[in-house]
């Protein structure tokens, strides 16, 4: 008995190191796409049209997509949900969507890494049985300063409970009866998006650093302007499969949010 339970824990120990140096896994921003869309009409794009920021974790993912209009950025979409990596296999399964035809599409996806460059081509079949081809669509591996390989949030989260004070100082409080949320976090990055109601409610993430048992997290893409995001910081508390995070915000009018979120490790 003892020997099969020396086996599971190294067995266990062996596939998270395996998964934790998996070339997917980390941060992405798209360089370039191309292919064909649900039309059959040829398409292409750059940075110079869109920035599409996408976070793999080894079980989930999650993508945040603005477009480029003159010095600023408009949020046009955010997907996320469970990836099966399997050889030069890798599908995308959706959980929550800002877009509703988002929510169901079936995907055939093949990948490669060459230097810090993934590339990602195959299909993606719409809920109307459309296809969208995707010839090739590259992504460069996001590099920041900081990085928190033993972060123990590293990985992806689903939202159990939320409490919060908002700025005008009502509390409120939130179950997954009426929120679907996901969280993920790599050793650079972190990205969060929730549907309330089944209905999109917001998309953000960015780079953060860590000091002291708290996080600092910046917001590099949003689908709400960044003038509702304050001076962020949160700690953070593994208990288990679960994961409570408690935060603030200050805001330059000296408002503050402040929350509690408790999260399962989403499987």
């Amino acid at each position: 008995m003892k020997k099969i339970s020396l086996l599971l824990v190294v067995f266990v120990f062996t596939f998270a190191t395996l998964c934790a140096q998996h070339p997917l896994i980390g941060t992405w921003e798209m360089v370039t796409i191309k292919g064909i869309d649900a039309n059959g009409e040829k398409f292409s794009s750059d940075t110079s049209a869109i920035r599409e920021i996408k976070i793999i974790t080894p079980t989930h993912y999650m993508l945040i997509a603005q477009d480029v209009e003159g010095d600023s950025l408009v949020f046009n979409r955010c997907y996320a949900g469970a990836v099966k990596i399997d050889g030069d296999s890798y599908n995308e399964i959706p959980m929550v969507s800002s877009v509703t035809i988002f929510d169901s599409v079936k995907t055939d996806f093949k990948w490669k890494v060459i230097g810090d460059r993934f590339i990602q081509s195959g299909t993606l079949i719409r809920p109307d049985g459309k296809k969208v081809v995707l010839d090739e669509l590259v992504f460069q591996r996001v590099k920041t300063p900081q990085s928190y390989a033993k972060n123990p949030s590293n990985g992806a989260w689903k939202l159990l409970t939320s409490k919060y004070t908002a700025t005008d100082g009502t509390n409120h409080s939130e179950t997954n009866e009426t929120i679907t949320a996901l969280q993920l976090m790599t050793p650079t990055h972190w990205m969060y998006v929730s549907s309330k109601n089944k209905k999109f409610e917001h998309a953000m993430g960015g780079a953060y650093t860590m000091k002291g048992g708290k996080c600092y997290p910046s917001l590099d893409v949003a689908s709400f302007p960044k003038k509702l995001w304050g001076k962020t910081e949160w700690t953070q508390k593994i208990e288990g499969d679960k994961l409570r995070v408690t935060g603030v915000s200050v805001f330059e009018d000296g408002k503050k949010f402040t929350w509690e979120d408790y999260f399962e490790k989403a499987k």
